[in-house]
């Protein structure tokens, strides 16, 4: 679950670069957590605890377990990303970054939100 596949592909390939032998491969070991994926791919590990597992999960998980049922929900939308063999292009992980600033509900420039104001009987 905690396997993040784009680390992963990048340490097999550079171990099937040199023959199978050798090590450290891939500047050692990762250690930083990927949580996306997890998020994304993770409520059916814990739905496998049945009820009682899913309650203590959400309960204890400090919030872990309401945005693993999210990720579960926004899977056909995140999956892409979050679940990707090779790792995502930089100019990709910006722009999807500056794509959901842009379009989060706070946040918004003057002339967007006028433009996006419905115009009444009285306005010209």
């Amino acid at each position: 679950m905690w396997t993040h596949a784009p680390s992963l592909k990048r340490a097999i390939d550079e171990l099937l670069e040199q023959g199978g032998r050798g090590a450290p491969v891939a500047g050692g070991i990762d250690q930083k957590p990927h949580l996306l994926a997890s998020f994304v791919d993770g409520l059916a590990r814990y739905q496998r605890g049945g009820k009682r597992g899913m309650r203590e999960y959400i309960t204890g998980g400090l919030g872990a377990g309401i945005l693993t049922i999210l990720g579960n929900k926004a899977r056909p939308v995140l999956a892409p990303i979050a679940l990707r063999a090779t790792p995502l292009p930089l100019a990709a992980r910006l722009a999807f970054g500056v794509g959901l600033v842009w379009r989060s509900p706070g946040w918004s420039c003057g002339h967007c939100s006028k433009a996006r104001s419905p115009r009444r009987a009285g306005d010209r």
